[in-house]
C-alpha cells in the first residue's frame, strides 16, 4: 500500500471522532403504547413502553444514539414485563419549529413471559421502526408524536426467532431537549 493511502486512512480514522463535535444532539423521555390490529398484530399485549434516550444529529440530519426501555402489560395473564437497551439510527428534517423523522430503534433485553408460545421469558431482541412528527415550543425543547411497528423476538437456541416474535403497531409521545 502506498504511504499516501496509509496516511489518508490514518487521517480519516483520527478525524472521524471529531465529527461529533460539529453535530447537534438531544435526549429525553419516551412513552409508547401498543395497540391491537388483527391484520398487523399477532398478539394483544396492550403493552406500555417507557424509557430514556439520547442521540446526536449530524448536519445532514442523520440520528445516532442509544436508548433504554421498560415494558409492562397487565392485559395478559400472566403479566408481561421486559427491558431493552440498544441503538437509534434515523433521519430527521426541520422546517422552522416543525420536525419530522424516520427512526429505527434496535436492541436486546429480556421478557418475563412469551404469550405467543405460552412459554417462560428469556433473552429477546427488540426492533421498532417509527415515523415522528414534532414541534419545538421553545428553542431546545421538542415534543413529538410517533407511530410505527414494533417487534420483540424471544431467542431460543432450538427454534427460529420468527416463531417467537411478538409484533404490533405502536403509538406514543416523546419529549427531547438539546441543541
Amino acid at each position: 500500500m502506498r504511504s499516501w493511502k496509509v496516511s489518508g486512512i490514518v487521517a480519516l480514522l483520527v478525524l472521524l471522532p471529531l465529527a461529533g463535535a460539529f453535530a447537534r444532539g438531544a435526549g429525553g423521555f419516551s412513552w409508547g403504547e401498543q395497540y391491537f390490529d388483527p391484520s398487523l398484530s399477532n398478539v394483544n399485549l396492550g403493552a406500555t413502553f417507557n424509557g430514556a434516550y439520547g442521540y446526536t444529529v449530524t448536519w445532514g440530519g442523520q440520528r445516532y444514539g442509544g436508548f433504554a426501555l421498560a415494558a409492562h402489560s397487565d392485559a395478559i395473564v400472566p403479566a408481561f414485563y421486559g427491558g431493552f437497551v440498544g441503538g437509534i439510527a434515523g433521519q430527521e428534517m426541520h422546517t422552522g419549529p416543525f420536525m419530522a423523522a424516520i427512526t429505527a430503534w434496535t436492541g436486546f433485553g429480556a421478557i418475563t413471559v412469551n404469550p405467543v408460545t405460552q412459554g417462560p421469558g428469556a433473552f429477546a431482541l427488540f426492533g421498532e421502526l417509527t415515523l415522528e412528527a414534532g414541534l419545538s415550543f421553545r428553542p431546545g425543547i421538542t415534543f413529538t408524536g410517533y407511530a410505527g411497528m414494533q417487534v420483540i423476538a424471544q431467542v431460543f437456541p432450538e427454534q427460529q426467532i420468527a416463531q417467537n416474535a411478538l409484533y404490533s403497531p405502536v403509538v406514543g409521545m416523546r419529549i427531547a431537549w438539546g441543541s
